[in-house]
């Protein structure tokens, strides 16, 4: 039996991934047991063996103390921090917060504190895994840069789920930025371009995925519509509706500074829309860009999308792929790293 050990997964493109892993895992007739973030309490219930706890590091070690370990022969540990005890079996801690390991984004100096005891954690647990797996070369090179870990214990492993109704012929003449909103996702610098274009006489219209909760950007965004910008923000929304924001649009505009997978970019490439993204590592790492600009600057998000609206832009090209099967594979001790 396999372990599946991700309490600290409840939201956004990890939990997409991890009910992905779970479907692929059932669907293969795998014998596994979730552990599971109380935050999904009900989620997972058609399990046949799952248990739900708390994200506190009391509660897990708890949880292993108390249960038979020698029924496990494998672990996968999805929520970055390895095992809280040393298994006797091969264990995958799959890393996918590059921004605990940068603190790139964090402003403030309580929120790079609480970084960076985090980042600690990792460094003290990291005996725990046997290989750290990660989505993109540039996820591994900082990994391995800021927790000092051995090259050879760092794989790449990436995999995600493209629905069919992703795959479109037809696109509107959109911009789409499918993305959660938190400062290091760049919305703010996002629409400062936008209004530039609108002053140049450009006017596309952009969409947006903003929640509710970020009542900051909402209330930029509804500043910048009063302003002539066209944006247009759908909140949250199911992740099979999102197939519609890409056919309206022929390219994503992605500012966001460091992503660990950057699945936006991967569901865009594969519904037919360009990139225009944010000249960083982790986009060099998933594709060739249409263009690329400097994510700090309005003025040069503006530019980038005016150059791609006269039409000498390259298309863009998808540099990775999912390697699900593999993951399994590894996980039932068929294959090896």
């Amino acid at each position: 039996m396999i372990l599946v050990d991700a309490p600290y997964i409840s939201s956004g493109g990890g939990l997409r991934l991890l009910e992905y892993l779970v479907d692929e895992l059932l669907m293969r007739e795998v014998d596994f047991h979730l552990l599971a973030d109380d935050r999904c309490k009900g989620m997972f219930d058609h399990l046949a063996h799952v248990d739900y706890i708390d994200q506190s590091l009391r509660t897990r070690k708890a949880w292993y103390k108390r249960h038979d370990l020698s029924v496990f022969s494998s672990v996968l540990c999805f929520g970055n921090i390895p095992t809280l005890v040393r298994m006797k079996v091969p264990v995958y801690t799959y890393f996918h917060n590059i921004n605990l390991l940068t603190l790139e984004g964090f402003s403030t100096l309580k929120e790079r504190a609480k970084a960076w005891l985090k980042r600690q954690v990792y460094r003290h647990y990291r005996r725990n895994t046997d290989y750290w797996l990660v989505q993109t070369e540039n996820t591994r090179a900082e990994l391995i840069r800021h927790l000092h870990e051995r090259p050879e214990r760092v794989k790449l492993m990436p995999f995600y789920q493209i629905l069919s109704s992703f795959h479109v012929r037809e696109h509107g003449e959109d911009y789409v930025y499918v993305s959660d909103y938190f400062k290091p996702k760049q919305h703010a610098e996002l629409l400062d371009a936008w209004l530039q274009l609108h002053d140049r006489g450009i006017d596309r219209t952009l969409h947006l995925t903003v929640p509710d909760r970020a009542l900051e950007i909402l209330a930029r965004i509804d500043a910048a519509t009063r302003l002539g910008a066209r944006v247009v923000n759908h909140g949250f929304i199911p992740f099979e509706e999102v197939a519609q924001l890409y056919a309206a649009s022929k390219a994503i505009v992605y500012p966001s500074l460091n992503e660990s997978l950057g699945l936006g970019i991967i569901e865009a490439l594969e519904a037919g829309c360009d990139v225009i993204g944010a000249d960083r590592p982790y986009v060099h790492a998933i594709c060739q860009p249409s263009d690329v600009f400097d994510p700090h600057s309005p003025a040069s998000i503006a530019d980038a999308v005016e150059r791609y609206e006269r039409g000498s832009r390259p298309k863009s090209s998808l540099l990775i792929h999912n390697q699900i099967d593999d993951l399994i594979q590894l996980l039932q001790g068929k294959t090896s790293l």
